[in-house]
């Protein structure tokens, strides 16, 4: 079996999370087949989906969409050089999908499995520039950031939420970092990996998304009730006289009033009491940004993190890290 260890558990969730009963069938089939084919191998999430890394390399993934599954090897080249084997099946440089009710069979499984481990194994592993985009705390080990800092990367986590890190811009927080850190590179390292495990810094998409700001913060009350907040009382967080069907597809509006200009946008992905990912277009934008809120549960409340993509320009996202940081505020104080 593989390796059991809390990485697991976000697994669980995304299994439990899958609507589509045969979809939850088929990838928890697969599930399994990884883990006698991979038995020393650690379970993770890696870029939203479930996977499994040996030895720091991720060889194998696998994720649901609207309506078909996806086998991904983390590697551009497994899937090319197994294109005949595929013949019959949708497939990409980096993955191969498949319907639900069509599981791919279980000798094509372990065949993209060999295929990648001989890849690693020869040093064909990913591009220089695909491991830049990487997670930070992916790409250095526990034992590497306690040994140079005194701390692993929970326990950095933990220290930097006890001190409001998440309130902080990136300058701010590696001034809070150096106060216990004297290498300028741990200070960048730990303040980046801190930016991308709160979703203050999306990795890997900056090129194609265009101008990004996040902001986080804590509430007091549990990821349901954040939950039914959002969906509920929309009007709390986009403005009076919002109106929000929390289903995929679904239009919503807010009302102009003085000082702010109306906004509209559409409902993109709503995983409940987990994320909803949305556009956001206010009046006189030429084009539409993306808006997404993510709850994560804490010991004491649950974080809310609002993230925007494909925001026109540098000035645009000040003023919206701005209208967030604002938002959660008055959300917070009304709960105090």
């Amino acid at each position: 079996m593989a390796t059991k260890t809390q990485d697991q558990q976000p697994i669980d969730a995304y299994l439990a999370s899958v609507e589509n009963p045969v979809a939850r069938k088929t990838l928890e089939a697969l599930r399994l087949q990884l883990r006698k084919l991979l038995p020393k191998a650690t379970e993770t999430i890696s870029y939203r989906m479930p996977a499994f890394k040996v030895d720091g390399d991720v060889v194998a993934g696998f994720a649901f969409f609207k309506n078909h599954c996806g086998y991904y090897p983390f590697s551009g080249s497994v899937v090319p050089a197994l294109k005949p084997e595929l013949e019959g099946y949708s497939t990409s440089k980096s993955g191969v999908t498949f319907r639900p009710d069509q599981p791919l069979p279980a000798k094509l499984v372990k065949r993209l499995v060999q295929a990648r481990l001989a890849e690693i194994a020869t040093g064909l592993k990913k591009p220089t520039a695909a491991r830049k985009k990487a997670l930070i705390t992916e790409r250095v080990t526990d034992s590497a950031v306690k040994d140079a800092t005194g701390r692993d990367w929970k326990g950095w986590m933990r220290t930097l939420d006890a001190a409001g890190a998440a309130e902080l811009n990136h300058k701010q927080l590696v001034a809070l970092v150096a106060r216990e850190v004297e290498s300028g590179w741990w200070q960048q390292s730990i303040a980046v990996a801190y930016e991308q495990a709160r979703g203050k810094r999306v990795v890997g998409e900056t090129a194609t998304t265009g101008f990004q700001v996040g902001v986080v913060r804590t509430l007091a009350m549990s990821a349901p009730e954040l939950w039914d907040l959002l969906t509920k009382q929309a009007e709390r967080w986009l403005g009076p006289g919002a109106t929000l069907k929390p289903e995929p597809g679904k239009g919503y509006e807010v009302p102009k009033r003085r000082g702010a200009p109306g906004v509209r946008g559409e409902l993109r992905v709503v995983k409940p009491r987990q994320r909803l990912r949305m556009t956001w277009q206010p009046d006189g934008w030429k084009k539409p940004a993306t808006l997404q809120l993510t709850l994560v549960p804490k010991t004491k409340g649950a974080a809310l993190s609002v993230h925007m993509e494909n925001l026109p320009d540098a000035k645009t996202r000040e003023a919206m890290r701005e209208h967030w940081s604002k938002v959660l505020a008055k959300l917070q104080a009304s709960l105090a």
